[in-house]
């Protein structure tokens, strides 16, 4: 397995670090998901969420506040590799569980906070979701002017990518150097840097033409005969031409960016059927496809989804020559708690004591 062997310690709820460590998780590692008394609340938000965010991951339950699931946490961190978490800038450190203090006792740990704005600068303690940060990105304004909800937390999986692969660069990092480091990801700027070509080009023209933003015939999604809808994508100049021959209509190749000519395009697809421009497609290759809702999308791409405790769930999207990638089903809240205790050394009276005391807890549904 690509990550055998390295122990993730998950302190992160909700979907940025769960995703992430669930990532880390399918390439092999070993991550134990570390829950408070009441548990991650996706738990009671969302029971599929949840599952679909945290398979193949062990659960234990500890109460960080106390002195003794401190100790706990830090004879976990000992021996550990990755630390993921996801509290608000200096949480951790005041609890004496921050990557200054873990570091005192393993050197080589890689300790990833994952943030609405990072450790540093002027929101740093500021709250935030999902929606918050594609606001502020600039993100909501891409194609229309009056801003709409995208329905996908674009800035929260951007952050969970951001971070594993921060993650498996810094385990690369400390194979050669020894080293471990902390890893700062800001979900903000995560989201900011998927826009980093309209930036780039805002920067050097504040009215540039949206060509990727459906403002241009080329780069759309039109209504068809039958009230369905179709993807069209013919950026490059060789799917342009295909489209135009497809249609006959060599005058239109002179308006593939031309965002006045948008009705006529509309006029066009509306005088076939998704059926017929599948088939249009498929013979003369010019990037058009079906917008399809999510069960057809499930129903269809069964070699890129994992049916597990009776939910789809997507795969993991890169396939290996050497390794095969395995999923575990997600834990009850506190279900490995006993057995991780007893891999560090605690004894069956102690871990007794430790739940009648409310430190810990396991076997709760």
């Amino acid at each position: 397995m690509l990550l055998k062997d390295i122990r993730v310690l998950d302190l992160s709820t909700l979907l940025p670090g769960p995703l992430c460590s669930m990532l880390l998780a399918d390439l092999g590692a070993d991550v134990i998901k570390i829950e408070g008394p009441k548990g991650d609340m996706m738990r009671n938000f969302e029971d599929s969420f949840f599952k679909t965010l945290n398979r193949s991951k062990k659960s234990i339950v500890i109460d960080l506040k106390a002195a003794e699931g401190k100790q706990i946490f830090k004879r976990l961190a000992k021996n550990a590799d990755v630390i993921i978490e996801g509290f608000r800038p200096g949480k951790l450190d005041s609890l004496g569980l921050g990557y200054n203090e873990i570091k005192k006792i393993n050197d080589d740990i890689i300790y990833c906070s994952i943030t609405g704005y990072g450790q540093k600068g002027k929101n740093k303690d500021k709250a935030g979701h999902d929606l918050n940060y594609l606001a502020l990105s600039g993100m909501l304004r891409m194609i229309n002017e009056k801003p709409i909800v995208p329905g996908i937390q674009v800035a929260d999986v951007s952050s969970a990518l951001v971070a594993a692969f921060s993650i498996a660069a810094s385990l690369y990092q400390r194979e050669r150097s020894g080293k471990g480091s902390h890893i700062d990801v800001s979900i903000f700027s995560s989201a900011l840097s998927f826009m980093g070509i309209h930036l780039a080009k805002y920067s050097l023209d504040k009215d540039f033409n949206r060509i990727l933003s459906g403002k241009t015939p080329c780069y759309n999604i039109y209504e068809t005969k039958d009230g369905k809808y179709m993807s069209l994508c013919a950026v490059e100049q060789k799917f342009w031409e295909s489209f135009c021959k497809s249609v006959y209509r060599k005058d239109f190749l002179k308006k593939q960016f031309d965002s006045n000519s948008l009705l006529e395009f509309r006029s066009i697809f509306k005088s076939k059927t998704l059926k017929e421009w599948v088939g249009l497609n498929s013979r003369f290759d010019f990037c058009c496809e079906p917008v399809k809702a999510v069960n057809e999308a499930i129903k269809d791409n069964k070699e890129s989804i994992v049916m597990m405790e009776g939910i789809a769930q997507a795969a993991f999207p890169a396939a290996f020559s050497s390794f095969k990638v395995k999923y575990g089903k997600s834990q009850k809240l506190g279900e490995n708690t006993y057995e991780i205790l007893r891999s560090i050394g605690y004894n069956k009276k102690s871990i007794e004591n430790l739940k009648n005391k409310k430190i810990v807890s396991y076997g709760k549904a």
